[in-house]
C-alpha cells in the first residue's frame, strides 16, 4: 500500500471536502497498479451521505451562522462532522468484496492504533469504539473496478459543535440517546500524542516508507473532478423532495394543517387545511411569499417579516404559524455557569420599598434581569420612566406591549425621590417606547433627568435612552439637562435586527449614537448574544459603534423571557465573553463589559470614570 502525498496548496488556495473527494477519484481512476492511503483534514464542514435528506440529518441554521461547511459524498452512511481535530482517512483498493473490504480495512486501523497504545475496538461493520463510545466510522462506494472507502477518526475535535450541527436520529433517540454528544469520544483524551504525531506514526505503520507525491498535473484533473462535488446541485439538490404535513389546534384560530411540498431545501408548494377562519387572501398575501424559501425557521421568519398573519387567518400569529411548521423551537438546557443561586442572606427590601413607595417601575422587574437580587440587595436598581406598557413588541424583551396609560405627571419628582433614599451616587434610568406620544416622551424624559439633578445635585445620571424614532430633535431635549452617560442600545447585530427588533433599525441606532458623540457626551451601547449572531457580526458590530462614537460596550447573554419570546440559539461560554471583552478594549472601546450575566446597567456604579468632552 502506497501513501499520497498532496503538494502544498497555492496560495489563496482553500481545500475543502470536495477537494479531497475528487483525489479519491482520480487516484482509483489513475492509479491502478496497488493500493493507496491518505490522511487529511478540512475546516468545520458537516458531510452527509449520498442519500441523506439534509432537513432531516443537518441543523442548517446553526452551520450557516457558525461557518461549518455542508457538503455530500458520494458514498452511503450517516452523516458525520469534521473539523481540524478530525482525521479523515482514504482508502483505495482493488477489493470489490464489500463484506471483504470492511473487515480488512477496519481491521487494519484497529491494530494499528491498538500498537500506538489505545485500546480501542471494532463493532458492527464500520464503527471503532473506546470504552463503548464511537471514535470512528467508515464509508464506501464503487468507482468503476475499484473501491474507495473513507473514514473518519474523532481526536480533539469540538464535541459541542458536533452536537450542535448534527440532528440525532429516531433510532438513537428510542434507546435514549438524545444527543450525538452523548454517544462519541476524542481518540486524543486516551493517548499522549499529538495530533501530528498521530498522524505520521499511524501512516508509518499502515504504509512504511511507500508512497507518492502528486503533482501539478495530477492536480488540474483533481480540479476538474473537484467542481460537480462542491456544486450546489450535488450537494443539495440531490435531496429528494418529499411532502411535510403537520396539524395543530390552536386557541382562538382552530384546527390547522400545513402541506408543504419540500425539493433542494426549498418549499415548493405550501397549502393550509382546516376549519379555521380566513379575514384576508391566503395565497396572496401569506403562501406566494413562501414559496422558495428554505424550509426552516429562520428563513420562514425572514420571508414573514411585516406580514400580520392575524389579518389573513383570524387570531393567527407569527409564532404560532412557525410552531405549526417547524414544531416548538429547540430547547437548549441551560448551561451551569447560567444557573444563579438565589439564596439570599440579606434583604432587598430598602430598594423595594423606595420603588414601591414612590409608584415606579424597574426595568429589573419588566425585563426579568438575572442580577435583580444582587443590584437590590445593593441598593441599586435601574428606574423606567413612562409607565409599564410599551408601544413597541421586540421579540426579545418581556415588558409588557400595548396601548400605555397617560403619563404620570409626578413621576420625574417620585424618580429623583428614590434616588435620594437609596442614596445613589450614580442612578441610571431607562423607558419604554413611547410612540403614542406626539414627543414620544421626550419632555418626560427631560423633566426627570432636570428632577434628579435638582434634588440630587451629587449624583451622577445614566440614561438609557429610546431611537425616538430618528428625530434628533428629541435627543436633543434629553442631552440638554446634561446627563453624565447616554446610551442606546445596538441590541444585537444587524442581519438579526429585523426578526429581534420591533420597529428600530440598525441604522438609525447608530445615527442616535453618533449624534450623542458628536454632542460630546458619553455615548454607551449594549449587544446580547445568542441570538445566532456570527463571531464576524459581532466584531462587525463593534466596528460600526466605534465609527458612531460610542465609547463604553456592554455584552450579555440573551435569555429567553417566555416561550412566545425568540428562542435563545446558543450559549456562550464565559470564555467567549472574555475574548470579546478583550477584542473590543483592543478595537479602542474606553470600557467593554462583557460576560453572561452582563445588563446594560450592570454595575453601572463602577465603571471607571469617564470624562465629557467638553
Amino acid at each position: 500500500m502506497k501513501y499520497i502525498n498532496l503538494p502544498a496548496p497555492r496560495q489563496g488556495e482553500s481545500r475543502q471536502l470536495p477537494f479531497y473527494f475528487a483525489v479519491e477519484e482520480y487516484v482509483a481512476k489513475h492509479f491502478t497498479d496497488d493500493d493507496y492511503f491518505f490522511i487529511w483534514q478540512v475546516e468545520p464542514t458537516a458531510m452527509l451521505g449520498r442519500n441523506q435528506l439534509l432537513e432531516n440529518e443537518v441543523n442548517e441554521q446553526y452551520c450557516r451562522e457558525h461557518g461549518v461547511h455542508i457538503y455530500r459524498r458520494k458514498s452511503g452512511g450517516g452523516t458525520v462532522y469534521a473539523d481540524r481535530g478530525c482525521l479523515q482517512f482514504s482508502y483505495i483498493t482493488k477489493e470489490g468484496n464489500v463484506n471483504a473490504l470492511f473487515n480488512d480495512y477496519i481491521d487494519l486501523v484497529v491494530k494499528a492504533i491498538n500498537r500506538l497504545g489505545v485500546a480501542v475496538s471494532s463493532s458492527g461493520r464500520n464503527d471503532i469504539l473506546v470504552e463503548g463510545k464511537k471514535v470512528a466510522g467508515a464509508a464506501f462506494y464503487r468507482y468503476g473496478n475499484r473501491s474507495v472507502l473513507h473514514n473518519t477518526l474523532l481526536y480533539s475535535t469540538d464535541l459541542d459543535q458536533l452536537a450542535s450541527c448534527l440532528k440525532p436520529s429516531k433510532k438513537l433517540e428510542s434507546k435514549g440517546v438524545k444527543s450525538n454528544r452523548q454517544r462519541v469520544a476524542n481518540l486524543g483524551d486516551y493517548t499522549r500524542l499529538t495530533l501530528p504525531q498521530f498522524v505520521e506514526q499511524l501512516r508509518q505503520l499502515v504504509c512504511g516508507d511507500s508512497q507518492i507525491t502528486l503533482n501539478q498535473v495530477h492536480m488540474q484533473g483533481v480540479a476538474q473532478l473537484e467542481k460537480p462535488l462542491a456544486s450546489h446541485e450535488f450537494v443539495y439538490d440531490n435531496s429528494p423532495s418529499y411532502t411535510v404535513k403537520r396539524s395543530l389546534i390552536l386557541k382562538d384560530v382552530g384546527e390547522i394543517e400545513a402541506r408543504v411540498q419540500v425539493k433542494a431545501g426549498k418549499i415548493q408548494y405550501i397549502n393550509l387545511v382546516g376549519d379555521y377562519f380566513l379575514l384576508g387572501d391566503l395565497d396572496r398575501d401569506l403562501l406566494a411569499r413562501l414559496q422558495g424559501v428554505a424550509y426552516d425557521r429562520e428563513a420562514v421568519t425572514q420571508a414573514l417579516d411585516g406580514v400580520d398573519t392575524g389579518k389573513v387567518i383570524r387570531n393567527l400569529t407569527v409564532m404560532q404559524f412557525l410552531r405549526l411548521l417547524f414544531g416548538r423551537p429547540p430547547h437548549l438546557p441551560k448551561p451551569e455557569w447560567l444557573k444563579i443561586d438565589l439564596t439570599s442572606t440579606t434583604t432587598t427590601r430598602h430598594t423595594s420599598d423606595a420603588v414601591a413607595g414612590n409608584h415606579l417601575n424597574t426595568i429589573c422587574t419588566s425585563g426579568l434581569c438575572p442580577n435583580k437580587a444582587e443590584c437590590w440587595k445593593a441598593g441599586t436598581a435601574t428606574l423606567m420612566i413612562g409607565g409599564n406598557v410599551c408601544t413597541r413588541n421586540c421579540r426579545f424583551c418581556n415588558t409588557p406591549s400595548g396601548r400605555p396609560q397617560p403619563l404620570d405627571p409626578y413621576e420625574p419628582l417620585n424618580v429623583a425621590k428614590a434616588v435620594a433614599q437609596l442614596q445613589l451616587k450614580h442612578a441610571v434610568i431607562t423607558s419604554v417606547d413611547r410612540d403614542d406620544l406626539p414627543d414620544l416622551g421626550a419632555r418626560h424624559w427631560s423633566l426627570t433627568v432636570k428632577a434628579i439633578k435638582e434634588l440630587n445635585p451629587h449624583t451622577t445620571v445614566e440614561v438609557l435612552i429610546p431611537d425616538f424614532q430618528g428625530r434628533l430633535d428629541l435627543v436633543d431635549m434629553v442631552l440638554a439637562e446634561q446627563p453624565y452617560i447616554v446610551g442606546h442600545n445596538i441590541e444585537t447585530v444587524r442581519r438579526l435586527t429585523p426578526a429581534v427588533r420591533s420597529v428600530a433599525q440598525y441604522d438609525q441606532s447608530l445615527d442616535v449614537l453618533r449624534h450623542i458623540a458628536e454632542r460630546g457626551f458619553t455615548a454607551k451601547s449594549g449587544l446580547m448574544l445568542g441570538l445566532g449572531e456570527t463571531e464576524q457580526e459581532v466584531e462587525q458590530t463593534m466596528d460600526d459603534l466605534l465609527a458612531a462614537g460610542c465609547k463604553i460596550l456592554t455584552i450579555g447573554q440573551y435569555l429567553q423571557p417566555t416561550l412566545r419570546h425568540i428562542a435563545v440559539k446558543a450559549y456562550i461560554k464565559p470564555s467567549k465573553f472574555a475574548q470579546y471583552k478583550q477584542l473590543g478594549e483592543d478595537k479602542g472601546f474606553e470600557q467593554v463589559v462583557s460576560g453572561p450575566f452582563v445588563r446594560s446597567s450592570y454595575h453601572a456604579e463602577q465603571y471607571k470614570t469617564l470624562q465629557r468632552q467638553e
